[in-house]
Formats: C-alpha cells, sequence, structure tokens
C-alpha cells in the first residue's frame, strides 16, 4: 500500500511539473499587415511587418508616386501605383499602394431652375467655394448648388490641399412641362465637341444613364443615352411604339431591335440622327426615312412628359 501511494506522488509530480513547462506552439506567420492599399495624394499610412521583432528595411518601386520611410510610414505623392517592399534577412514582403487625386463627386451637372445638388470632394477638405457666376448658379459654405437662372457657371472648391477642382453646371430655364425642341436640339449639338464625328465608339464603350428605363447601356445604347443626358438632365423616360409622334432628342431602336439612333431633327419624309457604333464611331448627320423606321423600328424613348 505504501509503495502505490508513493508511485502516485511520483505520477502527481510528473504531471504538475509538466503543467507548468509552456506549451510550444507553431511559430507566427511572418507577414505585412496590409498587401494592398488606396491612398489620396498627400495622404498616409503606417505598414508593419507582423509576426516578427526584426528591423525591416522598406522600398519603395515608384518613390514619385508614393514614398515610405523607415518605420514603413507610406506617403501618397501623384496619381499611380507603387509597390512596398519590407525586407528582413532573405525574406521580403510586398504591398501594392494605389494612388488617386482627389475629386469633386461631379465635374459636370445639369439642373432646372430654382433645383439643388450638393457637392462633395473627396481625398482632402475643402477651404472655400465659389462660383463665377453666382447669378447663374449659386454655391454655400457647404458645396451646396442652387440654380437660379438659365446659363452655364462653374463652381470651385478650393482644397485645403492647395489644389482647386471644378464642376461645371448648366442650369436649363424650361420647366419639363414646357421643354423646347429648339434648345433639345442646341444642347445635343453642343456635345459634338466632345464626340466628335470619327470618335473611336464600340460595343466596349458604356454609359450610366438617368432616363431611368435602363441603368445604362454600352456602344449605339450608350452613345445616345449621353447625348440624351446632356440635353434632358435627369428627366425620366418612357417607351412608345407611334412613329408618328418622333420628337427632337428621342431615341428610337432601329434595325430589328440592334441599333440606337438619337433624334436631331424631324423632317417631311424621316429623321437626321446621332448615333455611336457606326462602323466603330460616332457618326452625326444620317437621314433616316419614315419607311425604314415603320420596317425595322422597335420603339422609341422619349423625356417629353406626357
Amino acid at each position: 500500500m505504501k509503495a502505490f501511494k508513493r508511485l502516485a506522488l511520483v505520477f502527481l509530480a510528473v504531471f504538475l511539473i509538466a503543467g507548468a513547462l509552456p506549451i510550444q506552439g507553431e511559430a507566427a506567420e511572418v507577414k505585412l499587415n496590409k498587401t494592398k492599399a488606396a491612398l489620396y495624394v498627400g495622404k498616409s499610412i503606417t505598414l508593419q511587418v507582423k509576426g516578427t521583432s526584426a528591423k525591416a528595411k522598406w522600398e519603395s518601386s515608384r518613390k514619385s508616386v508614393a514614398t515610405v520611410n523607415s518605420q514603413g510610414k507610406v506617403t501618397a505623392k501623384k496619381a499611380g501605383t507603387a509597390v512596398i517592399t519590407a525586407k528582413i534577412k532573405s525574406s521580403s514582403f510586398q504591398c501594392r499602394i494605389t494612388v488617386k487625386n482627389p475629386c469633386l463627386n461631379k465635374k459636370e451637372i445639369t439642373l432646372s431652375k430654382g433645383k439643388t445638388f450638393q457637392l462633395k470632394i473627396t481625398g482632402t477638405s475643402a477651404k472655400s467655394w465659389k462660383s463665377n457666376k453666382p447669378s447663374v448658379a449659386a454655391v454655400n459654405k457647404n458645396g451646396k448648388v442652387t440654380a437660379k437662372k438659365a446659363g452655364t457657371a462653374v463652381i470651385t472648391c478650393n482644397g485645403k490641399n492647395g489644389k482647386s477642382y471644378k464642376c461645371k453646371v448648366r442650369v436649363k430655364s424650361k420647366s419639363s412641362s414646357g421643354l423646347s425642341e429648339k434648345q433639345v436640339y442646341k444642347d445635343m449639338i453642343a456635345m459634338k465637341s466632345k464626340y466628335p464625328e470619327g470618335m473611336s465608339w464600340t460595343n466596349s464603350n458604356y454609359y450610366g444613364w438617368k432616363g431611368g428605363i435602363y441603368s445604362g447601356g454600352y456602344g449605339c445604347a450608350g452613345f445616345a443615352f449621353a447625348i440624351s443626358d446632356a440635353a434632358f438632365g435627369s428627366l425620366p423616360a418612357r417607351k412608345h411604339t407611334d412613329f408618328s409622334k418622333i420628337r427632337t432628342g428621342d431615341i428610337v431602336r432601329m434595325d430589328y431591335n440592334t441599333h440606337s439612333v438619337i433624334v436631331l431633327e424631324v423632317k417631311d419624309n424621316g429623321v437626321v440622327v446621332a448615333e455611336g457604333n457606326y462602323n466603330r464611331s460616332v457618326h452625326w448627320g444620317r437621314n433616316i426615312s419614315f419607311s425604314e423606321i415603320q420596317s425595322s423600328g422597335t420603339y422609341v424613348m422619349t423625356r417629353y412628359p406626357q
């Protein structure tokens, strides 16, 4: 019995000693706290090598885009991409940095008289806001734009980073119930400077539409939507199939539902249109007869109210 007690005490002592010893686990993985990050010009982020106490040597692949100091602090210099590398002995760890320029949420907007729009700047803070034509479009200290009368104004945001950012504001005098086809035509033709004749435009070109029926479109549809927005702003669109009621600015789906055109003029025997992805480019001024529209047209999208 005594021998048994002594043996039990021995086992107990071994158990207690084993329990007091530290448990050996797997070594912590050595890695950067980030493998990719996006920064605006002038902003910083600090990278750290986790899992080791060894000192890292830091390098930037493009110092003109992003620099890094001996402590891993990365500072964005100009728009572009750079790879930051931390070297520890024979190992290296990388983080891809994408640098963006601060920007306004809109570079161009169209407003009806009396309407407002909130401009915002991302990547820096606004120091001041100013309109070059307050009688056309005024802006308050918080970037809220108010349309005053027909015309064009430029809103300038002076950032605390010392840079200026601009938004072009077009104010339309006509309400949705009194749209002028003459003004619609002028607004569309004005877009020829942005989308000149022969400019490359294929199915890879996309435009997000404000008309509401579709969120956007590629190729010919995207081009028609872009010109439509220039004339109608954010007015909602609707579909109809009465080709006798086609008006300037309407979008006609043609060629058995395979091609979209936007109407520049309505004549006695047909229409004059603008179109994208016409032989893979932008084209202004093609004539389409009403008989052709009747035979291959599918529907019309108009933004004139009923």
